[in-house]
């Protein structure tokens, strides 16, 4: 898949009009994903995602501990959006990711973070 077919689904899923909100929406939710993951799981995320996308996953050397809370808060606030429309859209795009993944893969990527983050792949959208 590439980055446009990407975002015109996360478009989709997340019932989100603009081309260019959706890929803000990626970015605040990879930047956010990328904090509190632990590095082999970041650069095994980023080989199976569009190389555009995959660009939101740097970051510092260890994982952050934060809440789910606050990484939707973080989304909200990266994305300049609501909490209520970036946990939406922060669903949306990780449907999307889960979808370029192995089930093998996905599974690694919830084990590897703590377990009140089952709440991210909870896709109500």
């Amino acid at each position: 898949m590439n980055y446009l077919e990407f975002i015109e689904l996360i478009g989709r899923r997340g019932r989100i009009e603009k081309p260019e909100d959706a890929s803000r929406a990626v970015q605040a939710t990879l930047e956010t994903l990328a904090e509190c993951l632990p590095g082999p799981q970041v650069k095994r995320l980023a080989e199976r995602l569009p190389h555009e996308a995959a660009l939101y996953l740097n970051r510092a050397d260890r994982p952050e501990e934060f809440s789910v809370h606050e990484f939707f808060e973080r989304v909200s606030e990266r994305s300049n959006v609501d909490k209520p429309v970036a946990t939406q859209r922060a669903w949306a795009v990780l449907s999307v990711v889960e979808q370029q993944l192995s089930l093998e893969e996905f599974n690694e990527l919830r084990a590897a973070l703590p377990k009140q983050y089952e709440r991210l792949f909870e896709f109500a959208v």
